[in-house]
């Protein structure tokens, strides 16, 4: 006689005539938590769908049905807000559109932590740093253009060409580095929207009012906010934590040593950020933190469906 599990193992998302994938609890429970359910609780709903189904002996179920159960369950065992958050990530492929999210801030502010996490979250592949980017350009690009790209974003004013008269430094350096970074930011923000990709960059270069997001509005769902640290000591102690967590590789005092320009470099962000409507988030705590950016991502997908069904 078959035990549950191989019972189980018969139940396909699909119908009888096209076929499909199996039925996986895991990534149901991760569907279910891009709500901002807890995990744990994600799960127990999860583990009741697949009790639900393996009791009514289901093999094939439609996958906008397994959808409408999943929204019977979340309604019945927490509430019809998660629940109707629920369908509408679920239905974020009927726009047609990728997702790009651009996360700013200053070094140290956490912004690689947050992509990450969101990234797993939003089942979201493509996650680039501008770091990154500005290490590729740097190898591409002829040695007499390449100083704005020389150096981080907090000591770039070493290799400006030309003295500064009138304006700090390191915010004349920043700059410089910015507007060299974003050729390659938008770059990738344009290919990403030519092949429906979802994608996130994340970095200090990302910088409101240096580029132009609005142009690709039409064409893709697009949300940038800027992640701070106002707490100066609680700033200092994300860099001894990313000493440990990157073993040494990227020791604390070469970053201590340039707190005073990153808090200057993370005002100026602020102050832009501000000038040009972008929401700035604090990073006081992680957990608070992901759970803001989930509901700005929430309220801007569900604005592009208000604008979709508008139409």
């Amino acid at each position: 006689m078959a035990d549950k599990n191989e019972e189980f193992n018969m139940i396909v998302i699909s119908d009888r005539k096209k076929g499909g994938l199996p039925f996986s609890k895991g990534i149901l429970a991760n569907s279910i938590a891009i709500t901002g359910l807890d995990i744990i609780v994600s799960h127990r709903i999860a583990l009741d769908i697949q009790e639900y189904l393996i009791k009514n002996k289901v093999t094939f179920i439609p996958l906008e049905e397994l959808r409408a159960l999943v929204f019977r369950f979340i309604k019945d065992k927490v509430n019809l807000e998660y629940a109707e958050k629920y369908l509408l990530w679920q239905s974020v492929g009927k726009l047609k559109k990728p997702i790009i999210i651009l996360i700013g801030g200053s070094t140290g502010a956490g912004k690689s932590t947050v992509a990450t996490i969101i990234s797993n979250r939003l089942n979201i592949s493509r996650v680039v740093s501008t770091d990154a980017i500005r290490e590729i350009m740097r190898t591409s690009i002829s040695d007499k253009l390449i100083r704005p790209l020389q150096g981080s974003s907090y000591n770039a004013y070493k290799y400006l060409s030309l003295p500064p008269t009138g304006v700090n430094p390191v915010i004349l350096g920043f700059r410089e580095q910015v507007m060299a970074v974003n050729v390659g930011i938008e770059a990738i923000i344009k290919r990403s929207v030519e092949e429906r990709t979802d994608t996130i960059i994340e970095g200090a270069h990302i910088v409101p009012g240096f580029f132009n997001i609005r142009e690709f509005f039409n064409k893709a769902v697009v949300e940038n906010f800027v992640i701070v640290v106002k707490d100066e000591n609680l700033h200092r102690e994300h860099f001894i934590k990313r000493t440990y967590e990157t073993q040494g590789s990227r020791p604390v005092r070469k970053y201590l040593r340039y707190l005073k320009n990153i808090r200057l470099i993370q005002g100026y962000i602020e102050e832009l950020s501000e000038k040009n409507k972008v929401k700035i988030i604090d990073n006081n705590n992680l957990d608070n933190t992901i759970s803001k950016v989930m509901d700005l991502m929430f309220q801007r997908v569900k604005e592009e469906f208000s604008v979709h069904v508008a139409k």
